[in-house]
């Protein structure tokens, strides 16, 4: 990475504020993740750099069913809570046919597994099955009513517990399927557009132009879902989301995308300066650690470092203090402008705590916390260094 292409990145960690990032998720069968092994799985949706996923609990032909989805949830909380976990829910559709959005026995099947998910996930994903195709008017009118009323209840019952709910649509108008797109609005977190150029044959711009569509419709409530098997393809339509400003892109489906490694790219790219995600300490492909995870390093040690050495041994302290501001002369060379106000900054703290401190005109407590701010400096400039060496 060059001098120049670093400016920005570390300009953001001084500032405290990361930069922009999209959210990516994945789809997930639970019999995927299972033949995997969750280890394994929940390995590669972090050192992708997923920040969110989908695992089916009920299909077309499947039974509810937990248990991934929770040792899932699991295993991804106690490694960054950050990644959101999500209950992937089929609605209507079955392998033989469609059930009635009114049959009362098809509702209470959907709510239990609404229930028994809640505790192992951040959120329901309610599939684009959530609809009943028919050309009858009549039948029409009372699916419509019947099926907002369901998401009516399961958006009720996961917000009474903290969780979101996200509807996953197709992009052409509702009225074929049966759906009151606005009223069912009222009630989801967000609409999941399903932008499948893979399905529709459209060129790799469309996503984009379907999700400035629905984010006019319904501002501030819309992600994009892609699926498309041409890995280049993909990949540019993940970069173009990006540049459009669209906050979350789902990707349909996990055993495609995880043979894509130009896609994994992409994703590490777009996400890796997300909120939450930023300084993750993960390892990455290939054994090495990404930026942020140096950055870190070099924090935490400069810090606990700077005061151990502030109790045992000032004189040190200031001796790498010297040392910090060689570092951040030879960094100002690399990195142009970016390193001047630290270089600065150093230069005149080590300056002054020394004489302060022997005139008797520095509080201890201040000059020690000077010395340790010296060495929390100094670590960072050695985590940056590396990282691109």
């Amino acid at each position: 990475m060059s001098p120049r292409a670093l400016i920005p990145l570390i300009s953001a960690v001084l500032l405290a504020a990361p930069a922009y990032a999209t959210d990516v998720g994945v789809f997930a069968w639970g019999s995927t993740i299972r033949s995997e092994g969750v280890q394994k799985f929940t390995d590669d949706i972090l050192s992708t750099g997923y920040t969110e996923v989908a695992v089916l609990i009920r299909g077309v032909s499947t039974p509810t069913r937990v248990d991934t989805l929770s040792a899932v949830y699991s295993q991804i909380k106690a490694r960054n809570p950050n990644v959101k976990v999500y209950a992937w829910i089929v609605g209507f559709e079955r392998k033989d046919g469609w059930d009635k959005p009114w049959d009362p026995e098809v509702r209470r099947e959907i709510l239990d597994a609404v229930r028994s998910a809640l505790p192992y996930c951040d959120g329901i994903i309610l599939d684009d099955s959530f609809r009943y195709p028919t050309s009858n008017p009549v039948k029409r009118a009372k699916a419509m009513q019947a099926i907002t009323d369901l998401v009516r209840e399961i958006s009720e019952l996961a917000h009474s517990h903290g969780k979101a709910v996200y509807f996953c649509l197709l992009p052409e108008k509702p009225e074929p399927y049966s759906i009151d797109r606005d009223a069912i609005a009222t009630y989801v977190d967000k609409f999941i557009v399903e932008a499948y150029t893979k399905e529709y044959g459209r060129d790799d711009e469309w996503p984009v132009r379907v999700y400035k569509l629905y984010e006019q419709l319904y501002p501030g409530k819309v992600a994009i879902a892609l699926h498309e098997l041409n890995e280049s393809r993909l990949a540019h339509q993940l970069t173009l989301l990006k540049e459009a400003g669209c906050p979350d892109v789902w990707l349909f489906r996990y055993g495609e995308v995880k043979k894509m490694g130009l896609v994994r790219d992409v994703i590490r790219s777009i996400t890796g300066s997300a909120s939450g995600t930023f300084l993750q300490w993960s390892p990455v492909e290939g054994g090495q650690f990404d930026l942020a995870g140096l950055l870190l390093t070099g924090l935490v040690l400069g810090t606990f470092g700077g005061l151990v050495l502030a109790i045992v041994n000032p004189e040190l302290l200031d001796s790498l203090g010297q040392a910090a501001i060689g570092i951040a002369e030879t960094a100002q060379e690399l990195l142009q402008r970016a390193f001047e106000a630290v270089s600065g900054a150093l230069s005149g703290i080590q300056e002054k705590v020394p004489r302060a401190s022997a005139e008797g005109g520095l509080n201890p407590i201040i000059g020690m916390l000077a010395r340790v701010a010296l060495v929390f400096v100094w670590g960072w400039l050695l985590a940056t260094l590396l990282s691109i060496i």
